[in-house]
C-alpha cells in the first residue's frame, strides 16, 4: 500500500470527530470573507511561530497555488519570526528552502 493510499489513523479510529474537524478546517481555511490565498499566508506566518515545518510546506504550496508571490511569503515568513523570535530561525531557513525547492517568484 502506498503512502497515499494510507488512510489517516484518525479518521480510521475516529470517524465522527474526523468528519467534523474537516468541516471546520474546510470553512476555516476556504472560501470566505478573507480571500484565501490571505489566509495561506497567514498559516505560514502561523506555522514559523508554532515550529511546524509539515504545516509551513503545505501553507506555501497551498499559498503558491493561489498565486503568492515570493516578496508576499517573504513578509509573511517575516511577520512569523518577529512573532515568535528568534527560536523560530531554523524554521524560517526550512521555509526560504521549501521556496527554493517550489521555485517561487
Amino acid at each position: 500500500m502506498t503512502s497515499a493510499a494510507r488512510k489517516d489513523p484518525i479518521e480510521i479510529n475516529d470517524p465522527d470527530f474526523s468528519a467534523s474537524f474537516d468541516a471546520l478546517y474546510q470553512k476555516t481555511w476556504g472560501p470566505g470573507a478573507v480571500p484565501e490565498k490571505y489566509k495561506q499566508l497567514t498559516g505560514v506566518s502561523i506555522s514559523i511561530v508554532e515550529r511546524c515545518e509539515t504545516c509551513l510546506g503545505w501553507h506555501i504550496k497551498e499559498a503558491v497555488r493561489l498565486r503568492a508571490n515570493k516578496n508576499e511569503l517573504i513578509e509573511a515568513i517575516r511577520v512569523g519570526l518577529l512573532t515568535g523570535g528568534s527560536i523560530t530561525i531554523p524554521t524560517v531557513r526550512k521555509a526560504y528552502e521549501i521556496l527554493e525547492e517550489q521555485k517561487v517568484r
